[in-house]
């Protein structure tokens, strides 16, 4: 059994194989990576920092320019044909809602420049697994529109046109973390977000980054954010930085000291959502230190903390998730785990020692499928490597 994702050269020219063969040849594709969050869990949309992995799990987009402004659109993983006309934007809840996302995006920086569409075929793995492949596909819509429109996207406009998309088009009040890593990502360091400036600093990768490895382990439950209560832990702390500072809007404006002295005036519930603002913060700032450092037994420690935090203090995370990070923790080789995404379905991050790797995989596994057998089909376990963010190739390679 493997335990990597297959190639992109091969999920490329897939995707491609979905186009109309006529259309083949004249096809650009974009690659455009998954991402992990080590540490950082919840707190970009209150403007705390976050570490952030563009990873080789990726949206693959294969895409030849229309004669006018059609669009259509077809998918590996989704059944039907998306179509429609850039002039003319409907809002609809279909899967290719993304797609008519980025063009509403693109009219609110570019508007009446998005005059041409494409016909397209996509694929993604691990739908609603919380490694952002929603925003991973997003910034490939982005990108195609921008190719075959001449239209030249700065990397912070692309955070910024996929923020329109998932705040303003589809509802969700999420920050720019995801996007941020898909689009800055680099296969030679680990990046830190500062969430509020939109700046991204490197930590390129220690000496002994050999002695470890990135694990993703599915636990078999798709998680869809806007219908779980990321929305309303978000009003949360929108209302916790209210009661501390008067017109503060998110908790990255009550200052550190405002926050020690008066978190214990305002609700429970509000108070825990502080804490875990304030000391995942924390926890970011030693963990960009600890990785610098080569020391992975710090970090993994941090991941943990992350992640009994999340659970106790920012109160999110499914059953199979809170199991799985028990079972994982316990589970010889692990350094340490955490939520991937919201916690409220997706997958566990672990950080493990390489040469225990697939090892832990394999036990991790063999101790959870028997409490969930009616996903033990599917739950799954990877060993991801970091790359580089988004980018266009040809469809004949891949460097």
């Amino acid at each position: 059994m493997t335990y990597s994702f297959p190639s992109l050269e091969s999920q490329v020219e897939r995707t491609v194989a979905g186009l109309p063969k006529a259309m083949q040849s004249q096809a650009k594709v974009v690659a455009s990576p998954y991402r992990i969050c080590p540490i950082g869990a919840h707190i970009d949309h209150q403007g705390g920092p976050v570490l952030g992995v563009a990873i080789d799990a990726y949206t693959v987009l294969a895409f030849a320019p229309a004669a006018d402004a059609t669009v259509r659109l077809t998918s590996a993983d989704f059944e039907g044909q998306i179509e429609f006309d850039t002039s003319n934007l409907s809002k609809t809840n279909d899967w290719g809602r993304y797609c008519r996302g980025a063009v509403f995006a693109l009219e609110k920086l570019y508007p009446g420049q998005v005059k041409r569409g494409w016909t397209g075929h996509i694929s993604g793995r691990l739908l609603g697994a919380g490694l952002s492949s929603s925003a991973s596909a997003g910034v490939a819509y982005l990108m195609a529109f921008a190719e075959v429109n001449g239209l030249s996207l700065t990397k912070s406009e692309l955070v910024e046109l996929d923020r329109l998309i998932e705040n303003e088009y589809l509802g969700l009040n999420n920050g720019v973390q995801d996007q941020t890593t898909i689009i800055y990502g680099r296969a030679d360091g680990i990046i830190r977000q500062d969430t509020v400036l939109r700046e991204v600093e490197y930590a390129t990768h220690p000496s002994n980054l050999a002695d470890v490895s990135w694990l993703i382990i599915f636990s078999g439950y798709t998680r869809e954010l806007t219908s779980s209560d990321f929305n309303k832990r978000v009003g949360e702390c929108w209302e916790a930085a209210g009661l501390m500072v008067h017109g503060g809007k998110i908790l990255g404006d009550v200052p550190a000291e405002i926050y020690r002295s008066k978190r214990g005036d305002i609700p429970g519930h509000l108070m825990r959502r502080a804490d875990h603002f304030f000391t995942e913060c924390e926890r970011v700032n030693a963990g960009y230190a600890a990785w610098k450092a080569g020391d992975f037994c710090e970090f993994g420690s941090l991941m943990d903390q992350s992640c009994a935090s999340s659970i106790n203090q920012y109160e999110c995370g499914s059953d199979p998730l809170i199991k799985l990070h028990q079972i994982a923790s316990e589970t010889d080789g692990v350094i340490g785990s955490r939520f991937s995404g919201g916690g409220y379905g997706g997958c566990l991050l672990a950080l493990c020692e390489a040469g225990k790797a697939e090892q832990a995989i394999k036990q991790i596994l063999k101790s959870y499928r028997p409490l969930y057998p009616e996903k033990a089909e599917i739950c799954h376990g990877w060993i991801v490597d970091g790359v580089d963010g988004a980018r266009i190739i040809s469809h004949d390679k891949t460097a």
